[in-house]
């Protein structure tokens, strides 16, 4: 992994700052991520969007264009974080045809994702980018494809998956309980007369013996007591501490550009 620093300097303060992102080794189950997901695959990896990038007939211009996948994460945070990313790297591979080739041959952080097609990875800031560098190809010369960690890191994780068992508090009397993936109903573990925070501490510690995770618990105990494809019953609707994420936009499926 390589740390890059850059020194710029505010438009409107006029202050020094120093901007840190990280360009990451391309592994094999990354390929995926540079082109466009869609559907619950976008949902579950956080895709927010992705940017088309054209230099011109000459190949020194620089013409993009945003193409929309989940308008909800696009937030003023990831908005700066993606400016900040694209401006730095106009400066980098992104700055003219010419360049970009220039690294699509020399990196040794870049990999390659088919004949004369380059793909890099780029952290900032809470959020991983997929950068597939196609110059002088019929189509766009560059694809930068953005996603939410909050989403990719489990979903890459395997942490978006139902285990086969997990324990939980029964919400009608706060007893522990534990619920088997795919059974409606669940199992008395015989503990309910400690404190509502002790069952907890029990339900977190067993948990994380086996590798459960809070979204995982909630999307179990929702699966168990409404029915296993109910949208609850999903573990990326939940965020870390187990609450279930705001209402999402239906996301439909396009075909990818």
């Amino acid at each position: 992994m390589r740390k890059i620093l850059d020194e710029w300097h505010s438009e409107k303060r006029g202050e020094k700052n120093t901007v840190i992102y990280e360009l990451r080794q391309v592994k094999g189950g990354d390929k995926k991520l540079f082109c466009r997901l869609n559907g619950v695959q976008a949902e579950r990896h956080g895709a927010v969007g992705h940017l088309l990038i054209y230099f011109g007939c000459d190949g020194y211009g620089y013409n993009s264009t945003w193409i929309e996948n989940q308008n909800h994460l696009k937030t003023a945070a990831f908005k700066a974080s993606l400016n900040t990313l694209v401006c730095h790297l106009r400066n980098d591979v992104l700055q003219d045809r010419d360049e970009m080739r220039f690294h699509c041959k020399g990196s040794v952080y870049g990999s390659s994702l088919g004949k004369h097609v380059t793909g890099f990875k780029f952290h900032q800031d809470g959020f991983t980018y997929y950068l597939r560098c196609n110059p002088g190809g019929l189509d766009y010369d560059a694809y930068l494809f953005a996603y939410d960690d909050r989403f990719l890191f489990p979903e890459l994780a395997g942490k978006h998956k139902l285990p086969n068992y997990c324990f939980t508090l029964l919400p009608s009397t706060g007893e522990m309980i534990r619920i088997t993936r795919g059974e409606s109903g669940y199992y008395p573990c015989g503990v309910k007369l400690l404190s509502a925070e002790k069952i907890r501490l029990m339900v977190n510690g067993e948990n994380a013996q086996i590798g459960v995770t809070r979204a995982q618990e909630e999307a179990m105990l929702a699966g168990s007591l409404f029915g296993w494809n109910t949208p609850a019953a999903k573990p990326w609707r939940y965020d870390s501490n187990g609450d279930l994420l705001p209402a999402k936009r239906q996301i439909k499926a396009e075909p990818a550009r």
